[in-house]
């Protein structure tokens, strides 16, 4: 297991912890990802402030680290190292260089793509870099396909709402129809959050709520 570090600067911060919607979100937040990671030297030790942590595994997973909000996604790409710079492919795409994430970004951020009424006005641009990038459409399909999970904690002292909205919390997947909080009772640290998510560690369990079921309806019976 290997773990790389990205120092985030103050202006970069928005563009990296805006709220995920959306798989077009992740995508983007993916391909922007690659683009600094490209460009910007990594560290093998991290950081104290805002950073971006790719922790190469069986699992390998991107991290993202600010004051009160980290935030994790798979990282669905082989990952070498070579002269003191991380290269990325995936398929039939060797190098997932700058080029390679501006042609996914301007598909995905494009005005109106996802809202064609006939699938050629979607196909057409993609068409136009799959011939001349071959693989250019299995590697897109593939980045709609993969599963990203998504796990986000907040320190959110703007939203607190007692057991409803806790201070610290857990925010599982991102669409409205699918996401739930966690509650913690206390503030965690980085490392907290990584180990939850490797596969590697022991499992965390939730503890100290008993559910019974009355009648079809679940019901809170102690804590």
């Amino acid at each position: 297991m290997k773990q790389f570090y990205f120092k985030l600067e103050d202006w970069q911060l928005e563009q990296f912890f805006s709220i995920v919607r959306s798989k077009q979100q992740v995508i983007l937040l993916l391909m922007r990802t690659i683009k600094l990671m490209i460009v910007t030297p990594f560290s093998v030790e991290q950081f104290d402030g805002a950073h971006i942590v790719l922790k190469v595994s069986k699992m390998s997973r991107l991290f993202f680290f600010s004051k009160d909000k980290y935030f994790s996604i798979s990282f669905p790409f082989l990952v070498t190292e070579s002269d003191g710079r991380l290269l990325f492919s995936a398929g039939q795409i060797a190098d997932v260089d700058s080029r390679v994430t501006s042609e996914v970004i301007a598909i995905v951020s494009a005005k109106g793509n996802f809202d064609q009424q006939c699938a050629l006005g979607f196909v057409e641009p993609i068409v136009d870099i799959a011939d001349y990038r071959a693989g250019f459409w299995p590697f897109l399909l593939g980045l709609f396909l993969f599963e990203d999970g998504y796990i986000r904690y907040d320190y959110d002292e703007a939203h607190q709402n007692g057991e409803l909205h806790p201070l610290n919390h857990y925010d599982v997947f991102y669409s409205s129809n699918a996401t739930f909080k966690i509650g913690l009772h206390n503030k965690i640290n980085k490392s907290d959050l990584v180990d939850l998510v490797d596969a590697g560690s022991n499992c965390h369990f939730i503890q100290g709520v008993e559910v019974a079921v009355n009648k079809g309806k679940l019901l809170k019976v102690g804590k």
